[in-house]
């Protein structure tokens, strides 16, 4: 065996060469280190009367496989409890997964003669057949060529993910199980255990000098897996902040809803506008927040109709009171009061009479509330109108209380229909 070492490193081509005790064997491997770590092209072959019963050759980088690979073993006696011939022929991409086309030929004990045909791509089976040579019969077939093209064909980075058929896939790398790859595959880097034998996955001689050597802990973590992206790592993090995410928005929603159903609008609103904080596309939260908006507006309207009503008809009766209780207006402005009394009372029937429906309900809402529903923003807007024109006429004549009205209460003495007085006195 030679070589060379740079601190305590293996380091330069390395060759071994073994010979059998009947000197009809040899073996031989050679191949470059750096550093403590295979790089390059290595070769691997064993001679058995002047007949190569292995030949094997692999690519690395930094201990990682890299390139082709190839293995062909086809003894000329029976050393081997597993094949009579084994072939492998395949290859790794760049990052060490394998790639493209990996094709596994052997004869078994019973002589069954197995051919295996398998496609990866970066380390994903996209495809495998298993036939029996002999019969021609399948044993086995998986075939998921098309959607892992299409994966690698969109895929997107770091994450590493890619949407095919609407759906969201990611990747997981995978140790390699193969029953006949990774065999050969630890003989290439197991330097712990020296198996020196004309047997297929025999160690490489070079560990029979272990110091130096620096193995590869990860080399069978060669393949990889699409799964669906929620059961990659991010993507389950993603998942479940979506599902906080959903669970709060539905929470808000619930709130919004059920405060709505009670009229309680600001904390409907304020719950929507949580709501389409937490997820901005959802229509709910969208369609309902003007829904609501125009809905306090409407009740706030209302409210300030009916408290403006209430004010109105309560300075009504005060002032009407106030005025009919002084005696000088009576007594000093007889035919002026008269009018008045006319004009006020056929005026307030006559509102009373348009908007009893209103008033009925005014009333009955002092002992239900519910009542409060059934009148609308219009009726409310009309009785209020002709409360300010009844108001008007009290205030007029209100101030006319103490003037000298000699000459137009001449012109209403000769009056005698309310409305014309009324017009009169508005006048």
């Amino acid at each position: 065996m030679s070589g060379a070492y740079r601190e305590d490193n293996k380091v330069t081509p390395w060759v071994a060469t073994i010979k059998g005790m009947s000197s009809e064997s040899n073996e031989t491997v050679t191949g470059p280190y750096l550093n403590g770590q295979k790089l390059g092209l290595w070769t691997h072959r064993i001679t058995l009367e002047d007949v190569d019963i292995l030949t094997a050759t692999a690519s690395f980088n930094r201990n990682k496989f890299k390139g082709t690979f190839s293995y062909d073993y086809a003894p000329t006696v029976d050393v081997d409890p597993l094949y009579k011939k084994l072939n492998v022929q395949g290859a790794f991409d760049g990052d060490g997964y394998l790639d493209g086309e990996w094709k596994f030929q052997y004869t078994n004990k019973q002589d069954a003669q197995i051919e295996e045909v398998a496609r990866y791509q970066h380390g994903v089976l996209a495809f495998k057949v298993v036939r029996d040579v002999n019969t021609g019969k399948e044993i086995e077939r998986y075939d998921k060529e098309a959607m892992v093209t299409a994966f690698f064909k969109d895929i997107q980075f770091p994450d590493s993910n890619a949407v095919v058929a609407n759906v969201k896939y990611g990747i997981l790398k995978q140790t390699n199980n193969h029953p006949i790859l990774v065999p050969l595959m630890k003989a290439w880097n197991e330097t712990s255990t020296v198996n020196l034998n004309n047997k297929s996955n025999a160690s490489i001689p070079t560990m029979i000098i272990p110091r130096g050597e620096y193995s590869e802990p990860k080399y069978l973590v060669n393949m990889q897996e699409i799964v669906l992206w929620m059961d990659t790592p991010k993507g389950h993090k993603e998942w479940l902040e979506e599902q906080r995410i959903k669970e709060a928005y539905n929470a808000e929603v619930k709130k919004a809803d059920e405060a709505l159903a009670e009229k309680k609008f600001e904390d409907a609103l304020a719950h929507y506008n949580a709501a389409h904080e937490i997820k901005s596309n959802e229509a709910h939260p969208i369609s309902q927040i003007p829904k609501v908006e125009e809905m306090i507006r409407l009740r706030d309207t209302k409210n300030a109709l009916l408290a403006s009503v209430k004010e109105k008809n309560s300075l009504l009766a005060s002032e009407q009171a106030r005025m009919l209780a002084v005696e000088e207006f009576e007594k000093k402005q007889k035919h002026l009061h008269e009018a008045y009394v006319m004009a006020y009372d056929a005026s307030f029937k006559r509102v009373n009479g348009n908007h009893s429906k209103v008033i009925t309900n005014l009333e009955r809402s002092e002992t239900d509330i519910t009542f409060i529903e059934s009148i609308s923003i219009l009726e409310l807007e009309l009785y209020e109108s002709d409360l300010k024109e009844l108001i008007a006429l009290q205030a007029k004549v209100s101030g006319l209380i103490g003037q000298d009205t000699k000459e137009l209460e001449k012109e209403l003495k000769k009056l005698d229909s309310a409305k014309l007085i009324e017009t009169r006195l508005m006048r």
